[in-house]
């Protein structure tokens, strides 16, 4: 609806993720992860997998191949 907003959003956000260089990125909505995983460098996941991963469920499918985790 806002493409203009939502294009300075997503630049921020890109290069807020980008400077911290985090292994993991986790986001609870499922647009805002559709428009940062392109170009982020870092696997993306959806909040509530990473509790139910550290909870005893199954490794999330964005971090297959993610050294360290």
């Amino acid at each position: 609806m806002q493409p203009e907003i939502a294009g300075r959003l997503k630049a921020r956000k890109q290069a807020n993720i980008a400077r911290t260089k985090p292994q993991i990125v986790a986001a609870g909505n499922i647009g805002c992860m559709t428009q940062l995983e392109a170009g982020l460098g870092a696997p993306i996941v959806h909040t509530v997998e990473l509790i139910d991963w550290a909870t005893g469920g199954p490794r999330p499918q964005g971090l297959d191949g993610v050294a360290g985790l």
